[in-house]
């Protein structure tokens, strides 16, 4: 095989990296503005290496690690990444570009890895096994057709706004509050603990917070919110590309002591029903296997169920010899 050679991918490389993850893996293409505005607001106190793989002076592949501020996780997890053009596509491939960035991430003092495969890919699967990574938790992913269930939900979105006594359905655009992102940095943050993870929840600063609902893909007119008063208990939004990709669910929750009142179904289908009405084809959404809530609001909406995502471990340095 021609040898393979790596570069640091740089700011200005975000766009050749969201291509090479689109030719990865087409289904959940990347979208070039978003990733280059993610990757220039890195959250704070953490570390990611970038790396542009070529084969025969080609770009074929982007690798990466990503780890959170070691202060905050005593035990060092990492995510590392592979995603190899399917021109390229091989496991002999494969298991070089997943040692040589797994090798770059543990020499950053990680001692888990984290690495995901979609269960329809096979070659990755069994690259990831024979590298050492365990299976660890599965990602259920689902697809609502609203073509066929549009009309359904925009009245049902109807009906559930009407039955929300005391209780505001709106956008963050048309909610005046100034501390408006402040009081939803808290309400993110109070039910993040809730998702079922191998990994720790660890806090994110107002400001990281903030810059994430600015992102290109979460116009604020799309970002619904419920209302107790002046205190948010909900909130749902879609993540709407701005160049390529699917139209998925960015995060629905709802406060614990406002649950088991059809809110956190009520906002979400606020935001399917306005998908609706821009055209928006199919809307795509995951979740945790384990969790169940968000599992049942998906069923009684219509969601079918496709291809998930896998996650696996891999311990490495000195937490390999426990």
């Amino acid at each position: 095989m021609a040898e393979v050679t790596y570069r640091p991918a740089g700011l200005d490389d975000a766009a050749l990296a969201a291509d090479l993850m689109t030719a990865a893996y087409p289904t959940w293409a990347q979208d070039p503005i978003v990733t280059r505005y993610r990757w220039g607001r890195i959250k704070h106190g953490w570390s990611a290496g970038r790396f542009i793989a070529e084969i025969g002076g080609r770009p074929a592949a982007f690798v990466d690690w990503l780890h959170g501020p070691p202060d905050q996780d005593p035990d060092r997890h990492c995510e590392v990444s592979v995603y190899l053009d399917q021109a390229e596509l091989n496991v002999d491939r494969l298991m070089e570009l997943w040692r040589w960035v797994a090798n770059q991430a543990e020499a950053t003092g990680s001692r888990i890895l984290e690495a995901y495969a979609g269960e329809d890919e096979p070659e990755m699967l069994e690259t990831l096994a024979l590298s050492g990574f365990e299976t660890d938790r599965r990602e259920k992913v689902w697809e609502l057709d609203l073509r066929e269930h549009g009309d359904r939900l925009s009245r049902e979105a109807r009906e559930a706004k009407a039955a929300q006594a005391g209780i505001a359905l709106l956008t963050l655009a048309d909610w005046p509050d100034p501390d408006a992102l402040v009081k939803l940095h808290a309400l993110d943050g109070a039910t993040r603990d809730d998702i079922p993870t191998s990994f720790p929840n660890l806090p994110e600063t107002f400001e990281d917070f903030a810059r994430r609902v600015d992102a290109p893909d979460r116009p604020h007119d799309r970002f619904w919110i419920a209302l107790d008063g002046d205190r948010p208990v909900a909130m749902s939004y879609l993540k709407f590309p701005p160049v390529r990709g699917t139209v998925v669910t960015g995060y629905t929750c709802c406060d614990r002591e406002y649950r088991g009142r059809g809110i956190a179904r009520a906002i979400k289908l606020q935001s399917l029903a306005q998908a609706v009405e821009h055209g928006v084809p199919f809307v795509y959404t995951d979740n945790d296997s384990e969790n169940a809530p968000m599992l049942h609001i998906n069923e009684r909406l219509g969601y079918r169920s496709r291809p998930g995502f896998v996650s696996h471990l891999k311990r490495v340095g000195r937490n390999n010899d426990a």
